[in-house]
C-alpha cells in the first residue's frame, strides 16, 4: 500500500479569514441597531405601563377623595415649609401601604414641615427606590448625587446641584436646613404653564390642588396629568417638595413641571436654577423623539418633541430669566400665542387643541 506523502488538508488562507471576518462585522452593523431598537422598544413599554400606574393610581385617589392628589400641601405663612407631593399621596393606590405608614404620611399633618415629620425610619422610606416612578430608559442613581439642592432664602439651586433631588426641611420663619435624602423619579405631575398669576394654577396637579374632573372643562384626554422627566433636565422626587413659600408660587421642580419649554429641552448652559439658558422644570426623557404623558383620562401617549410650541421666542423670553426666581413675574404672553403643547397642559383654557 502506497501512501501519498504529497497530500495534505487544506485550510483558509488569510484574506478568506478576512473576508470571513468582515462579513460578520457587516452583519453585526446591521443587526445591532434592530436589536437596540428592540430593548429601547421594550424600555418605552415599561415606561408606558409605568405612567399608565400612576394614571390609574391618581384615578383611583380622586375617586376616593372626589379630587386628584395635591401636587403638595402648603399653608404656612412665615417662611419656607416642605411637604408630602403627589407622589406620597398615591402610595396606597400603588400597593405601597407599608411604606407610606413607614413615612407616617397620615400620622403627621400637611402643613407640618418635613424637618419636624421626617425621622431616620421615615427617610429610610423617602430613599426607597418604587418601580413604578422609574424610567427603564433613563439609567442615572435612583438617588441624588448631590443633596444640597436649593438656598433657603432665595430657592436658588447650589452650583452643581441644579437636579434638584432632595429635600430642605424648613423650620420656623428662618430657615435652618436639614438634609433630606430622597430617591429620585422619571415621572412629575403638570401643573399648567406659567407659575404667575396669570397662568397660575392651570394643570391638573399643583401645590393646594384639589382638582375634580369637573374642572377639567377642556376635556381629560386633551389635559396632561404626569409626564417623563429625564435626569439630564433634573429628574425629580416622588417622596416630597423643597422650599415652597408661603404664597406657593416657588419653582417647584421637584415632583411638578410645566409645558414652559418644549419636550426634551436641553440648552442648559448654567447651573443655577433661574439662569439663562437654563430650564429645569419642564418634561424630558431618553426615548428617542419625544416624551410620554399620562393624560387626565389615564391614556398615554407619546408626545414628539416637534409638536407645535406657539411663539417660542415670546415664551422662552418670558420665562427664562425672571428677577426672582421664587416669585415670578415676568411678561406672560397671550393665550393666542400659546401652541398645542401648553394647550395640553392647561384643563380649563376653552381652546381647540388641534392636531398633534
Amino acid at each position: 500500500m502506497s501512501i501519498a506523502l504529497g497530500m495534505r488538508r487544506r485550510g483558509f488562507t488569510l484574506v478568506e479569514l478576512l473576508v470571513v471576518i468582515a462579513i460578520i462585522g457587516v452583519l453585526i452593523a446591521l443587526l445591532l441597531p434592530a436589536v437596540q431598537q428592540a430593548r429601547e422598544a421594550a424600555r418605552r413599554m415599561s415606561c408606558t405601563n409605568n405612567l399608565k400606574q400612576l394614571g390609574l393610581a391618581c384615578h383611583n385617589y380622586a375617586d376616593t377623595f372626589k379630587t386628584f392628589p395635591s401636587g403638595a400641601v402648603q399653608s404656612s405663612s412665615n417662611g419656607y415649609v416642605n411637604a408630602w407631593s403627589w407622589g406620597s399621596l398615591v402610595l396606597p393606590q400603588l400597593e405601597q401601604n407599608n411604606l407610606y405608614d413607614l413615612m407616617g404620611v397620615t400620622k403627621n399633618s400637611m402643613n407640618t414641615p418635613l424637618s419636624t415629620a421626617v425621622n431616620s425610619a421615615t427617610n429610610l422610606g423617602m430613599v426607597a427606590e418604587i418601580d413604578a416612578f422609574r424610567c427603564p430608559s433613563d439609567t442615572a442613581s435612583v438617588l441624588p448625587s448631590c443633596r444640597n439642592v436649593k438656598n433657603p432664602t432665595t430657592g436658588v439651586a447650589q452650583t452643581g446641584c441644579a437636579s434638584g433631588t432632595s429635600v430642605r426641611a424648613f423650620a420656623g420663619g428662618t430657615p435652618t436646613p436639614v438634609f433630606l435624602q430622597t430617591s429620585t423619579t422619571n415621572y412629575v405631575a403638570c401643573s399648567g404653564v406659567y407659575d404667575t398669576q396669570v397662568f397660575k394654577n392651570n394643570g391638573i396637579i399643583f401645590n393646594n390642588s384639589k382638582t375634580g374632573f369637573q374642572s377639567m372643562t377642556d376635556g381629560t384626554s386633551n389635559t396632561f396629568l404626569v409626564g417623563e422627566r429625564a435626569e439630564y433636565q433634573g429628574v425629580g422626587t416622588w417622596a416630597g417638595v423643597a422650599a415652597m413659600n408661603a404664597n406657593a408660587t416657588s419653582y417647584n421642580a421637584n415632583s411638578m413641571g410645566k409645558v414652559s419649554v418644549p419636550p426634551n429641552y436641553k440648552d442648559q448652559t448654567a447651573t443655577t436654577y433661574g439662569a439663562a439658558g437654563t430650564m429645569w422644570d419642564g418634561f424630558s426623557s431618553n426615548h428617542p423623539g419625544g416624551t410620554q404623558f399620562a393624560f387626565g383620562d389615564g391614556s398615554v401617549k407619546f408626545i414628539a418633541e416637534t409638536i407645535n410650541f406657539g411663539n417660542s421666542d415670546i415664551a422662552l423670553t418670558s420665562i427664562e430669566a425672571p428677577s426672582d426666581p421664587v416669585n415670578l413675574s415676568p411678561t406672560i404672553p397671550t393665550p393666542s400665542v400659546l401652541g398645542v403643547y401648553q394647550k395640553l397642559g392647561i384643563r380649563n383654557d376653552g381652546q381647540t387643541i388641534g392636531e398633534y
